[in-house]
């Protein structure tokens, strides 16, 4: 046994039970809920362990993270990692080594196939709740919550808006150039195994069935307007010349990108190619400026403050009920409830373009305010 695998042991010791089979392959009973009966965290620390904030999303989540924390007595110290899940991995273990108290965790996985492990070892020193991506079977003993995005309604969101440009452009007699006239579409998604990508191309190509010619599907290889970019610039030479009709991006981020390389390459977005983006974040200004047809609101301010939430109604009840809660595009933000929470509770995600930019609201926030 390693100096490391020995100190993770002995840290938690006193939380958890373990039967040692090697290290990083733990036997893990996770650890019991206890009911402190009150929403008031009474100064306990919720640990975060989020993909990188220099993100724009997940810098405003966790902004959202604190001030809901602050509001609800509790203490939030963050760890974020570079979307590396080995450099996450070594992080879980290195704070479970340190002995340091921990309420709950909010767990963000960079990769979820390969981050079961360290929600494991987590569950046995306290609560996790998981954002983004599927709760994997493998992971479901370690796994008390899931708040957040819900990433197949997105992508399914998504699907509907690219047909519905589609219909629109087909009634002003725009004429298709795939096969059967079916619109050529390229896909510009998320990295290559990123959780929220994966599951937005199945939902989207679930929605939109046949009813497109798929160019391609290129990972870019950051989730950022960079990313997009370079993934776009180096297949639209390439297809250019047989006609991009739709571009759909996993992320404004990305499709803001992607934006500014069909601009270099001489087409004009929202005119000679439609783009349809998932999350809306990043800049806002494609959007508005009609650049980018529709986006999918996936507010990291909601997210946060349900991150927390969760944790507050975990702790005063001392457990979670079965199910799925889909939250409604209410007026006014929900009050806080003091019963235990869903298992999955999902955030609203409506469509958002430039005709609903300035009205939309959505718990008493308009689009930027649900942003930022």
């Amino acid at each position: 046994m390693t100096r490391l695998c020995r100190a993770v042991v002995t840290a938690a010791a006193g939380a958890m039970a373990l039967l040692l089979t090697g290290c990083g392959n733990l036997s893990v009973v996770p650890a019991k809920i206890t009911s402190t009966g009150s929403l008031d965290g009474g100064r306990a620390t919720i640990v975060a362990f989020m993909v990188s904030t220099a993100n724009h999303y997940v810098g405003a989540e966790v902004k959202a993270m604190r001030a809901e924390a602050a509001r609800l007595n509790y203490r939030l110290e963050v760890i974020d990692n570079r979307f590396d899940q080995t450099e996450q991995n070594q992080q879980v273990r290195q704070f479970l080594a340190s002995g340091k108290p921990a309420a709950a965790f909010v767990y963000w996985p960079a990769n979820n196939d390969t981050g079961v492990n360290s929600a494991r070892l987590l569950a046995a020193r306290a609560p996790v709740v998981q954002l983004s991506g599927r709760v994997l079977p493998q992971a479901e003993p370690y796994v008390t919550a899931r708040p957040g995005q819900d990433n197949e309604a997105i992508g399914t969101t998504m699907g509907t808006m690219a047909l519905k440009a589609v219909d629109e452009a087909r009634a002003k007699g725009k004429k298709f150039r795939g096969p059967q006239g079916k619109p050529n579409l390229l896909e510009v998604t998320y990295p290559s195994g990123y959780e929220a990508g994966v599951v937005r191309h199945n939902a989207f190509f679930d929605r939109v069935g046949d009813s497109f010619n798929l160019l391609s599907t290129e990972n870019a290889k950051s989730p950022d307007a960079q990313g997009g970019f370079t993934a776009a610039s180096q297949v639209l030479s390439k297809y250019k010349g047989q006609g991009i009709d739709i571009v759909v991006a996993g992320s404004n981020n990305i499709g803001t990108g992607v934006v500014k390389a069909l601009q270099q390459y001489g087409l004009r977005p929202g005119k000679d190619v439609t783009v349809v983006v998932g999350d809306f974040s990043g800049d806002q200004q494609p959007l508005v400026k009609g650049q980018i047809y529709a986006a999918v609101l996936q507010s990291p301010v909601i997210e946060g403050i349900l991150a927390v939430q969760t944790v507050a109604r975990l702790r005063a009840t001392g457990k979670v009920v079965d199910g799925t809660v889909q939250l409604p595009e209410a007026l006014a933000q929900p009050p806080l409830s003091d019963t235990a929470p869903s298992r999955f509770t999902y955030m609203p995600h409506p469509a958002i373009t430039s005709q609903n930019y300035e009205t939309l609201r959505v718990w008493g926030r308009s689009i930027r305010e649900l942003q930022f």
